[in-house]
């Protein structure tokens, strides 16, 4: 039974298919075709150009206006090169008088200079004798305490003020405060031992805040063991120092001497 309803709906379901087909065949319009035109070489035909005609532009006449105006232009030009000439002769002629003005003055102011020269010469006392007289004489590095004149030398000139009121004011105290750390620190045992005695001259910069820089010595003692002392004594002292304003050179001696 079930193969016989599906036979009949397979069977109907073509049927419509074909009907379908058929109906769309059916509505499609005719193919039309278009007939064509041979093209002969013999309907072709040649068209020839008219020659150009060549327009002649005739001048035109130029008014009598204008060249009326143009003569009156030229007759001006001419006129004002004339006065130019005029003028350039008579300023040339004024310079000439002028220069000629000139050199007789020259000349005679040249001999009053002359004779006043000769005269003052006479009078007046040279630009050197006045000069020698006003001159200040500079204070020398001469005026200075020995000590500071063979620690600095010709140096403490190119100072400041404030940099050698310090110095003058405190160097004697920075030299009694190193030494009395020397002596708390103690005298080194090697140099007790060989009995090693001198002097030796020491230079800092002493900063305003306080601190020291470019500790060095300048002139040794003759042995290794005191120059290290000072410098490490010195280290330990320069918080006792006096502060200065600016920035100071310091050069200071330190004495070693053993006492028996």
């Amino acid at each position: 039974m079930n193969r016989l309803v599906l036979s009949f709906f397979i069977t109907l379901f073509l049927y419509v298919l074909l009907f379908l087909i058929v109906r769309i065949d059916l509505q499609k319009p005719p193919i039309t075709t278009e007939s064509k035109h041979r093209f002969n070489i013999s309907d072709l035909r040649l068209i020839k150009q008219k020659p150009l005609q060549k327009s002649h532009i005739r001048p035109k006449p130029k008014s009598p206006k204008v060249e009326k105006k143009r003569a009156k232009k030229e007759q001006q030009k001419q006129k004002k090169k004339l006065h130019r000439s005029k003028k350039k002769d008579k300023s040339m002629k004024l310079l000439k008088k002028r220069q000629a003005v000139k050199k007789i003055v020259k000349t005679s102011s040249a001999h009053k200079k002359t004779k006043d020269h000769n005269q003052t010469t006479q009078a007046t006392p040279s630009l050197t004798q006045l000069f020698a007289k006003k001159r200040i004489p500079k204070k020398s590095s001469n005026n200075l305490p020995p000590k500071l004149r063979k620690l600095y030398k010709d140096e403490f000139e190119s100072f400041t003020k404030e940099q050698k009121k310090f110095i003058q004011n405190n160097l004697t105290k920075i030299g009694s405060i190193t030494q009395k750390y020397l002596y708390l620190r103690g005298y080194p045992y090697i140099a007790v031992k060989t009995k090693q005695e001198g002097v030796n001259i020491v230079e800092f910069y002493l900063h305003p805040n306080g601190d020291i820089t470019n500790l060095h010595i300048i002139k040794s003692s003759g042995y290794e063991a005191l120059d290290k002392n000072s410098l490490e004594t010195i280290k330990t002292a320069y918080k006792d120092y006096p502060l200065p304003t600016q920035t100071t050179k310091i050069k200071i001696y330190v004495r070693y001497s053993i006492i028996y």
